[in-house]
């Protein structure tokens, strides 16, 4: 498991964990994704999302991984060393509070604009920070990923509604005083750790090739008033093993 730097993570934000995931459960993550991408439909508990343009549908987003499969998923994460990650930042009060797919295929795959996630979440999350994965190379050619560096120390930064963005509120890193976004480079694998309040995004995906990656949230459920709509407790989810 690559070690996480606190120091780093707390002055920029964010953190570079390469080689987060093993290459077998790479190719069980895609293949999943790549059986759901080609269903006829799909089960309304994933709360699918699609991109579509010139006849082509492909899927944009999935949720609720965690609890549609805790199976598949929960020993994947726990092979990646993902609930120690948890319990370093967060503590033994980590919870999981999503767990998403973010596919961004080939030629149709939409933009997602420069936010912060704690902006978008219904509940305040305290300590959440995000564990984002890889499953294929990402780079500007295929939309990328990319965050502002130092965004989170502020604290919350309000959001605008674009008319020419219709998936959420969004910031501008000029306009709002944030530092130019930096692109992610990642190989399969690769994972990237941020702040609640670290502001990234991606851009549209023009290539050939499909963009995938995967999310999962922690926060502390120990925290005074915490509320979710779904938690999967840290004891559950080693409860579920590595094999």
């Amino acid at each position: 498991m690559p070690e996480m730097d606190l120091d780093i993570y707390r002055r920029d934000g964010y953190q570079l964990l390469p080689g987060l995931l093993a290459e077998e459960d790479i190719g069980r993550a895609v293949g999943f994704f790549d059986h759901l991408d080609g269903a006829a439909e799909v089960a309304s508990s994933y709360e699918p999302e699609y991109d579509e343009a010139d006849g082509v549908r492909r899927l944009r987003k999935l949720r609720r991984l965690l609890w549609n499969d805790p199976r598949v998923w929960g020993p994947m994460l726990n092979r990646a060393g993902v609930p120690e990650l948890a319990r370093e930042v967060v503590g033994d009060g980590a919870a999981v509070v999503f767990h998403a797919a973010f596919l961004k295929p080939a030629l149709v795959g939409t933009d997602v604009a420069l936010h912060q996630d704690q902006a978008l979440w219904t509940y305040e999350y305290p300590k959440a920070f995000s564990v984002w994965c890889a499953l294929t190379k990402v780079s500007p050619v295929n939309g990328g990923l990319f965050g502002s560096p130092g965004s989170h120390s502020g604290g919350l930064v309000p959001h605008r509604d674009r008319p020419a963005y219709r998936w959420h509120a969004s910031l501008d890193a000029a306009e709002d005083g944030l530092r130019e976004p930096v692109q992610f480079e990642l190989a399969p694998g690769d994972g990237v750790v941020w702040d609640r309040y670290f502001a990234h995004g991606s851009a549209a995906n023009t290539s050939s090739q499909d963009r995938r990656g995967m999310v999962v949230v922690f926060a502390d459920s120990s925290a005074p008033g915490f509320r979710a709509r779904d938690s999967f407790p840290l004891a559950d989810l080693l409860a579920l093993g590595k094999e």
